[in-house]
């Protein structure tokens, strides 16, 4: 690896150190992100430019936070299934209508072009829709910058909502994680080789951003199925997401301030769209599910999949609930994004390779 590229670890390591000490979410995503990208602006700015970092730093560590995220699930999902179909159900609408309007924003009013816009207001996470992008040629800086603003907006401002109206404040579990201490090296080793097993067949049954959504599901299989049961280390969630962020971060190599500038307005503007339509999906789902107004918003808030359930957690929502329409909505808009980019764009296989 070229020698240039260690002070962008260097400095998404203190990004990610600084956010997780003043309680950011996603603390070593978004300080990586945060960290990498400021030590980038700096160094170009004097029409200096870095190397491409390979994306493979990318794909490896996200083939790892996918198992992790699909080993979080245990055999009471299936009991929680059909009680909750119909909410499931009305993902496919929400993420329609989320990624419809917000990809208006961004043509209307930021004047991305068609596949910029298209990828930045996927309503999915970071990880799965610049992997989206990246595939289809689409501008990373543009991309990363939009959901990098809407999920700080989301995670931020959902926890300070139900403060300002209910009353309640995110507890003491707002600094948790998914992970736990109560792990061994086999622990350590399930994660790692279901993340390659995954990542391999991934790519072997053509899955979209088969690197994440391989591990995802074969994790989430086993341990749905009683197969495994996972604890996993709270360094190895910090350092993949740590390594993912600081990547992409890398990726604002040549980003304008006008960019910038424009990505935080757009940003804001599409976060608050989707805030709105969760309202509104959860305020008519009460009325068909076994839950309330505020598991309901939070399970289609449109923030990131292990953030929510923590939110829930403090709230005294069910995690499990809100995890499982996180996940439903990050699969279909992968499924939906992909599906869709390759007929409106005329996408193929070839054409995406970089």
């Amino acid at each position: 690896m070229d020698i240039r590229f260690l002070p962008i670890f260097a400095f998404g390591l203190i990004g990610g150190i600084g956010a997780y000490f003043i309680g950011v979410p996603m603390p070593f995503m978004l300080g990586g992100i945060f960290g990498a990208a400021c030590f980038v602006l700096w160094y170009e700015r004097d029409n200096k430019r870095l190397p491409k970092l390979s994306r493979w730093v990318r794909l490896v560590f996200m083939s790892i936070i996918g198992a992790m995220i699909g080993s979080r699930f245990s055999p009471e999902l299936l009991t929680l299934l059909p009680q909750f179909w119909v909410s499931g159900l009305a993902l496919i609408p929400f993420i329609l209508l989320a990624h419809g309007g917000s990809y208006a924003i961004m043509r209307g009013l930021g004047r991305y072009n068609k596949l910029d816009a298209y990828f930045a207001a996927l309503p999915g996470g970071i990880i799965d829709a610049t992997a989206l992008a990246e595939e289809a040629g689409a501008d990373l800086r543009i991309v990363t910058t939009q959901h990098f603003i809407r999920i700080i907006l989301v995670v931020s401002s959902v926890p300070l909502l139900f403060l300002f109206v209910q009353g309640n404040a995110v507890g003491s579990l707002g600094g948790e994680t998914l992970s736990t201490i109560d792990y061994d090296f086999t622990d350590v080793a399930l994660i790692v080789g279901i993340a390659l097993v995954g990542l391999f067949f991934g790519q072997l049954t053509n899955l979209p951003v088969s690197h994440m959504l391989g591990p995802l599901l074969l994790a989430l299989a086993l341990s749905v199925g009683g197969v495994v049961e996972i604890a996993i280390p709270p360094w190895l969630g910090n350092a993949a997401q740590f390594m993912v962020g600081s990547a992409l971060g890398a990726q604002f190599s040549g980003v304008s301030r006008k960019l910038l500038v424009r990505g935080l307005g757009m940003g804001v503007l599409a976060g608050a769209y989707m805030l709105f339509l969760a309202a509104t999906f959860a305020s008519i789902l009460v009325q068909f599910v076994p839950a309330d107004f505020g598991a309901m918003f939070i399970s289609f808030a449109a923030g990131g999949l292990a953030e929510m359930s923590l939110i829930a957690l403090s709230l005294n929502f069910n995690p499990v609930v809100v995890a499982l329409h996180h996940l439903v909505r990050i699969l279909l808009t992968v499924w939906f994004g992909n599906f869709l980019s390759r007929r409106v764009f005329k996408l193929t296989p070839e054409a995406k390779q970089h």
